[in-house]
């Protein structure tokens, strides 16, 4: 680990507990990381526009460079205050996807912004919004189908998802779906991943892939691990152990990313 310049976390099951909070060893360790010349960056599904104002809840602000946001389909950077959107989904295919899965209980959002659009105002609703500080606009989605969206977020109760998933596929030259966390499944645009929003930003800051090192938990991570020096998660789906050389010791809720950088990056 010698050439590691930038290493990129996941959030949500990764570099947050399940309480979404950042610890204070982890804070101290992400500090001694800038204070080593390594540059530190968000690499989530979650919107950018989010991150960003979370990382002030977090204290993170002043330890973070980079935002890669919505799986990979945009990138904020924080120096130079600048953002670049990659690929966006056709908002068209909103009603085929929801008409796919109409059988299951579930709500569906846009974010736009510094909004979340939403086809009502429930609980999940409340709780995304709330953990991303956005406002809720209950407008059904009728303003995003006939416009580019960044993605379709569903969010739904586990068990439903779990049922969903046991006997849905999706095959669609255009968008395909992923699950990011147990309780949420989103849609994108074909060409979407964070391993190439990842590839860009290599692209912007001259770097090459094996000098980043990078934590996830899901299956959304996947490709950011293949595509880097990548470490799941110990809590992280079974999937990405066989997938991954590195795993670490301890589990998001007992500081693992921290654990594994102040044992392998900072003390090398």
């Amino acid at each position: 680990m010698e050439n590691i310049k930038l290493v990129l976390v996941d959030l949500d099951g990764t570099l947050l507990d399940d309480q979404k909070r950042v610890s204070a060893y982890t804070l101290d360790v992400l500090r001694r990381l800038k204070k080593a010349g390594i540059q530190f960056g968000i690499c989530t599904g979650r919107t950018p526009y989010a991150v960003e104002q979370l990382l002030k809840t977090w204290n993170m602000d002043e330890v973070t460079d980079v935002i890669i946001g919505f799986n990979g389909g945009q990138i904020f950077d924080l120096h130079e205050q600048n953002s670049e959107s990659i690929y966006e989904m056709d908002g068209a295919y909103i009603d085929e996807i929801l008409a796919f899965l109409a059988d299951f209980a579930f709500n569906a959002f846009v974010f736009d912004h510094y909004t979340l659009h939403a086809l009502r105002d429930d609980a999940h609703a409340q709780t995304i919004a709330r953990r991303n500080l956005l406002t809720i606009v209950e407008d059904g989605l009728a303003p995003y189908r006939a416009k580019k969206i960044n993605k379709l977020l569903t969010s739904w109760d586990k068990d439903d998802l779990d049922r969903f998933l046991a006997t849905h596929t999706l095959r669609h030259p255009d968008y395909y779906m992923v699950r990011s966390t147990p309780t949420l499944l989103e849609f994108m645009d074909h060409r979407v991943s964070k391993g190439q929003g990842i590839q860009r930003l290599c692209e912007r800051k001259g770097i090459h892939p094996a000098q980043i090192l990078s934590f996830g938990d899901e299956l959304n991570d996947l490709d950011m691990l293949e595509n880097t020096m990548g470490v799941a998660i110990a809590n992280a789906n079974p999937l990405l152990f066989e997938k991954t050389r590195w795993r670490t010791r301890e589990t998001n809720n007992e500081d693992g990313v921290a654990r594994f950088l102040e044992r392998y990056l900072l003390n090398r």
